[in-house]
């Protein structure tokens, strides 16, 4: 077995349980009246098993449950896997219980707790399933990236809830959701085993080669550049060298060992020595210019303030002179005039007149202030003769440094040309060297191309195995193989078309049957037990396949309310077969026996799980059933909540 149901159990938040026990390797039935929480059963189940999206409608169950647990089956030991009820409103959580061990029991309340998240119990659940590496490569120009198959896609062929057993066009559990349906194309070849176990080790082969392959042939056309093709490389190299003096313009080869010649002749080239200037000559000449140039400006200035002084002294001698010319007048008085006449008119003033005497004394202080000003004149003059002089000086000396460092700067200028050119050569001779060297090489290792059509001739091999072509044969065979054994259940349920071949679309994931006048696709059928009956007899003959082949998908299919296409929509709470005509009374019995048939016949690996109002009166039927939900029995104990005025939605 691949993975079985042992027991499903909820809890609430006092850390009272309820649990449901299953056979494993049997058809399990769940037989019970609306709102009793059957519908339920496949969310709970999709959660545990790794879901992190909380899909249980809102109700008594989300209100009353605090965690639900799962007990399973795997090959080679047993798991109780936990999960709590999302809080605070959120619709999500990654929080998971996990216990492995040989033989497990459920946990009591007390014990439950986060161990790990969804992603790791994925892995774990992944790889107990026997789901090796592999990995999907969509075709050449789709933008989407490559998919490996893990229990998340596993589980879109294990459910067929209430919405989807009947729907004629969509198959498959959650494909109407985005991204969905193409994960299911991509994975389900895997999953068959139409790309073969060993199909990611083979492609990783390939890759691997592949690179392998990419690096040798690039070594090969970068040597095959350095040769040139008919020698035209060698024949490239001779220009350049006589482009850069390394050859005469007249030396030219008369054929192809003639360049090869000329250009080994070269390979003991030497580069030219150059004198070159006294390394610090320029450095001392520049470091002399300093102070040369500070002293300039120094002495510039000592001169500047020198004629600033000079010129103010001229200004105060006029000034000087001016003024003593005023004051000498008084001389022209013997006696001290009166105070207050005027001494030339005689006229009576308001006030008095300066006293002679302080004229006078005025007159002598400017007269010696003057003849000092005369005395220090000279000494002015030597000194800017002086600095002047000095300056001139320094002039000279910066223009004769100047032109040391341009002499000096068009000598480095001269020899920094040659240098370039030597430089020129050295890379030419660099060039031919190598293109030597390729040739020694090419020579010397001829395997190389060998290697490269070794490695060439495994990548063809690997693809052809690896093929699109390849891949679509194994699958199309594999389909044909289903296709037949829908074919005997659907004419064994007596379905429309059933005369006809049946087969499934894996391009549209759909039924279709191949009529002489054209293919019928499900979506095209009438009748709710069409779309039944096919949707039962497609996942039971993939199950088989599964089975049959030791394929890694979980040996398991959990059915909702199949019977519903039988009874009229404005349904009461409780349904009976009673009700029905014979002729669908009939048609649910042969769809019950189906069922077990094929059960049985791949008895002890598949496990069956079925939730449905009908109850038929039959020996292997009434051996199945679990549970009955009728009668205030239902998924959650009513002591586990409140009672209200309307009965309570479970489902």
């Amino acid at each position: 077995m691949s993975l079985h149901i042992m027991a499903l159990a909820i809890y609430n938040a006092a850390g009272e349980r309820r649990e449901l026990r299953f056979d494993p390797g049997k058809v399990n039935i769940i037989t019970g009246a609306s709102k009793t929480g059957k519908t339920a059963l496949i969310d709970i189940v999709d959660y545990c098993l790794g879901r992190n999206e909380f899909t249980v409608r809102s109700g008594v169950i989300r209100d009353a449950v605090s965690w639900y647990v799962l007990h399973v089956q795997l090959p080679n030991n047993q798991a109780v896997i936990g999960r709590p009820a999302p809080t605070g409103g959120a619709v999500t959580t990654t929080d998971v219980f996990l216990e492995v061990g040989g033989e497990l029991v459920l946990p009591p309340f007390s014990a439950l707790h986060r161990t790990t998240n969804s992603d790791a119990l994925g892995e774990f659940l992944t790889e107990a399933v026997g789901i090796r590496a592999n990995e999907h490569v969509p075709p050449e120009g789709q933008s989407r990236l490559p998919l490996q198959a893990n229990i998340r896609h596993a589980r879109f062929l294990l459910f067929q809830p209430q919405n989807r057993i009947a729907d004629p066009n969509l198959m498959f559990y959650r494909q109407e959701e985005q991204f969905v349906p193409q994960a299911i194309k991509d994975t389900l070849p895997y999953f068959l085993g139409a790309t073969g176990d060993d199909q990611f080790e083979r492609l990783q082969t390939l890759r691997r080669a592949r690179r392998e392959l990419r690096l040798l042939e690039r070594r090969l056309a970068e040597e095959q550049e350095m040769r040139g093709r008919d020698n035209s490389r060698g024949v490239a190299l001779l220009a350049e060298a006589r482009n850069v003096g390394l050859l005469g313009s007249a030396t030219s080869p008369s054929a192809d060992e003639d360049a090869v010649s000329i250009l080994r002749g070269l390979l003991g080239w030497t580069p030219v020595q150059e004198d070159s200037p006294q390394g610090n000559a320029l450095a001392t000449l520049q470091q002399a210019r300093e102070p040369l140039l500070a002293e300039s400006r120094a002495v510039q200035n000592e001169i500047e303030a020198a004629r600033l002084f000079a010129a103010a002294e001229d200004e105060f001698g006029v000034e000087a002179t001016d003024q003593k010319h005023r004051l000498t007048a008084i001389n022209l008085f013997k006696e001290e005039p009166e105070a207050s006449r005027c001494p030339l008119c005689e006229t009576d003033l308001n006030g008095t007149v300066p006293k002679a005497q302080a004229i006078r004394s005025n007159l002598a202080s400017l007269e010696k202030q003057m003849a000092a000003t005369a005395r220090q004149r000279p000494r002015l003059e030597a000194y800017l003769t002086d600095r002047e002089t000095r300056h001139s000086h320094l002039r000279q000396l910066l223009t004769e440094n100047k032109a040391a460092i341009e002499a000096l700067i068009a000598q480095e200028e001269v020899l920094q040309q040659q240098r370039n050119r030597t430089v020129e050569q050295a890379r030419v001779i660099g060039r031919i060297s190598l293109f030597l060297d390729s040739l020694r090489t090419t020579a010397e290792d001829s395997r190389l191309q060998l290697q490269v059509d070794e490695v060439r001739r495994r990548v063809a091999e690997l693809e052809a195995g690896l093929a699109e072509d390849v891949v679509e044969d194994r699958l199309t065979s594999i389909l044909q193989v289903i296709g037949r054994t829908m074919s005997d259940w659907a004419r064994r349920l007596d379905l429309e078309h059933s005369e006809s071949p049946i087969g499934f679309d894996l391009k549209n994931l759909t039924v279709v049957a191949h009529r002489d006048n054209g293919p019928i696709r499900m979506s095209q059928m009438g009748s709710g037990e069409n779309w039944l009956g096919y949707h039962v007899i497609t996942h039971f003959a993939l199950q088989k396949w599964f089975v049959e082949k030791h394929r890694p998908v979980p040996w398991l299919l959990m059915l909702d309310q199949p019977t519903q296409v039988y009874f009229p929509s404005d349904q009461r709470e409780d349904r009976s077969l009673d009700e029905l005509a014979d002729d669908d009374r009939e048609s649910v019995k042969r769809l019950f026996k189906i069922i077990f048939d094929v059960t049985d016949t791949l008895s002890p690996n598949l496990q069956v799980i079925i939730t449905d109002h009908a109850d038929l009166n039959e020996p292997w039927f009434q051996a199945a059933v679990k549970e009955r939900w009728r009668g205030g029995n239902r998924l959650v104990p009513s002591s586990w909540y409140e009672p209200r005025e309307r009965g309570p939605s479970l489902q």
